[in-house]
């Protein structure tokens, strides 16, 4: 189940979708370069994971018209909201929406973990 919400008050401001198996979660990078050096090899320098390189790529087939408005609502609205999903609670920003039939694709920047 994925919860998102406003971070202040509003009627509207909350959905909750139940998780496709097509959905996913868990992509990340890390912050990684490499970069080649005179003598044929590289250096690799390494900083890190952050969550605020994660994509959450949010689907639903079958979602509902009443879902699907409010969604869009959301989207129109606030700029950052509130993800939380079996992973943490998440502050992002929803970078695009498709609804096609029924079926719902949302792309989520995350900025930072929030717990």
């Amino acid at each position: 189940m994925i919860s998102i919400t406003t971070s202040t008050y509003d009627l509207s401001g909350q959905l909750i979708i139940s998780e496709d198996p097509n959905s996913d979660l868990k992509s990340n990078i890390r912050r990684v370069s490499r970069i080649a050096t005179l003598d044929g090899g590289c250096s690799i320098t390494d900083q890190g994971f952050s969550h605020a390189d994660r994509t959450l790529d949010i689907r639903q087939e079958g979602i509902s018209q009443d879902d699907a408005d409010r969604i869009w609502y959301l989207f129109r609205n606030y700029s950052l909201l509130r993800i939380s999903t079996y992973d943490g609670v998440f502050l992002g920003a929803i970078q695009e929406v498709k609804i096609n039939e029924g079926n719902l694709r949302a792309k989520i920047l995350v900025k930072e973990k929030i717990s």
